[in-house]
């Protein structure tokens, strides 16, 4: 399976899950999991949705994908469009709000990537089967994983204040504001660059100030050090609410030993 994850030991900071998404690959077809009616369709949301008024929204209600939704998944171009194209079709409200396309772009990133598991469960049920990796042998086993209990979610402790904060960085001060959907949507745009011109895009879109200073181009995050450049993506990695995609560890199904298993959103929907 392509795995096009930033390498955070060669390049510690730049472990990123917008760009993760951006530069994902096809991954090869297998057997979806089997589906147990009925799954809840309530989804919490880590980061939660701020109104106009300053109310916090924490639940949304997803649906099970359909054949007509396959069809238009399938016609997306590339793995973060289709989970796009997921999302707007799987999402029905947001609290009392109905979901349109306006209200996913102003979601937190890691809302939506809570979402699109809250899909995933709401279609194909609580597991998912993936190919992992034995750690002593190099053997690849397939292996079930439990999308609630195996995966990590990381949730904002203050949903208002947390989403913005300041980076100390090499003689400057940063502003951050966490990534949105309009972020995700300005990184798929982009996934015809390269690494790094994804990171200046993405922190174009979530460093909003430097010194005090509006940042109003996107020449002045190329003009950074690349420490100030690093950490920022590094405090935004491990800032950011939603599920934690990182490679999980379990028993071997064979054997003994464990199994170590790269998960991914692109993986579970077999995209």
């Amino acid at each position: 399976m392509a795995n096009n994850t930033i390498n955070a030991a060669e390049n510690a900071a730049m472990a990123n899950n917008l760009v993760q998404t951006a530069l994902a690959e096809k991954a090869p077809e297998k057997e979806t999991a089997k589906l147990t009616a009925p799954y809840p369709t309530l989804v919490t949301l880590p980061g939660g949705f701020v109104t106009s008024t300053g109310e916090v929204i924490t639940t949304a209600e997803v649906k099970e994908l359909t054949g007509r939704d396959e069809e238009a998944i399938v016609k997306a171009p590339n793995v973060g469009r289709a989970l796009a194209t997921i999302l707007s079709r799987g999402v029905v409200s947001v609290g009392n709000i109905p979901a349109d396309e306006k209200l996913l772009d102003n979601l937190l990133a890691g809302d939506r990537d809570a979402l699109l598991i809250g899909i995933y469960r709401a279609t194909f049920g609580d597991t998912v089967t993936l190919p992992g990796y034995d750690v002593a042998t190099g053997d690849v086993h397939e292996v079930e994983i439990d999308v609630l209990k195996d995966i990590k979610m990381r949730v904002l402790t203050d949903p208002i204040s947390d989403r913005k904060f300041t980076v100390n960085g090499r003689g400057h001060e940063y502003t951050v504001l966490l990534p949105t959907g309009v972020v995700q949507k300005e990184m798929l745009a982009s996934s015809d660059k390269s690494v790094a011109e994804l990171i200046s895009v993405m922190l174009y879109n979530c460093v909003v100030e430097i010194d005090g200073n509006p940042v109003v181009s996107i020449e002045q995050i190329r003009n950074l050090g690349l420490v100030d450049r690093r950490k920022l993506n590094e405090e935004l990695t491990k800032r950011a609410p939603g599920p934690q995609f990182e490679e999980i560890k379990v028993a071997n199904p064979d054997g003994d030993g464990e199994v170590v298993v790269p998960i991914s959103l692109g993986a579970m929907f077999r995209l």
